[in-house]
């Protein structure tokens, strides 16, 4: 993960723009955690990682995608009662 990275907010409910890897941020037994989703591009088919993972790691694993099949951004959704984390760099508004 990149600590001076930014990040777009996409607000839920929300579709997924077609150039952008997602990351949703929740609560889950008291612990913030992460799952990241991109559709299909001419590189790779739709993919997912839904599965509750530590916030940085799935930012490494956005960024991955991102870089390997050339997504444009990885925008976040932050479930309630979630405040964004300065350490995961710039969450801009949408």
């Amino acid at each position: 993960m990149v600590q001076t990275a930014k990040y777009r907010r996409l607000l839920p409910g929300h579709p997924i723009p077609p150039d952008a890897v997602r990351i949703r941020i929740f609560q889950e037994r008291g612990t913030t955690v992460a799952e990241v989703e991109w559709p299909s591009n001419e590189l790779t088919n739709a993919g997912d990682y839904f599965y509750a993972t530590h916030v940085p790691l799935a930012f490494e694993r956005a960024l991955d995608v991102q870089e390997n099949y050339g997504f444009k951004e990885i925008v976040v959704i932050l479930d309630e009662p979630v405040s964004w984390d300065d350490k995961w760099g710039v969450l801009e508004s949408e």
